[in-house]
């Protein structure tokens, strides 16, 4: 049986922090999405801005750098005008472990469909 108290946990920690000043990192980028549709996949505690019917800004608070780097790309668009250099010296090296990840891919050959 779940108590009272696992029930509460889970609930207030669905979006662990809903104000910015709160994390640790804050950072922001500018993506070549509509505001509209980046609000709403936004994480709780985030703010959109509109730059033009094209483009926002995005600011978003996290533990840290690498993870706002993970939120950011998550919208799977063109950044522009990412704050602060922490935020882009993490995604810096994210893009290197990624580049790594695919040349061993490469290097290990084709894998049938069925393979994890």
């Amino acid at each position: 049986m779940i108590s009272g108290l696992t029930i509460t946990l889970v609930v207030q920690n669905t979006n662990a922090v809903t104000s910015q000043g709160s994390w640790q990192c804050l950072g922001s980028a500018s993506i070549e999405l509509p505001a509209h549709l980046v609000a709403r996949w936004a994480p709780g505690g985030s703010h959109v801005e509109v730059v033009d019917s094209h483009r926002c800004r995005f600011t978003v608070g996290g533990w840290s750098w690498a993870g706002i780097a993970g939120l950011v790309v998550t919208f799977d668009a063109d950044l522009s005008h990412v704050r602060p250099a922490e935020l882009r010296d993490a995604m810096a090296r994210i893009t290197s472990r990624l580049h790594r990840a695919r040349q061993v891919a490469e290097a290990d050959g084709p894998r049938s469909s069925s393979s994890p």
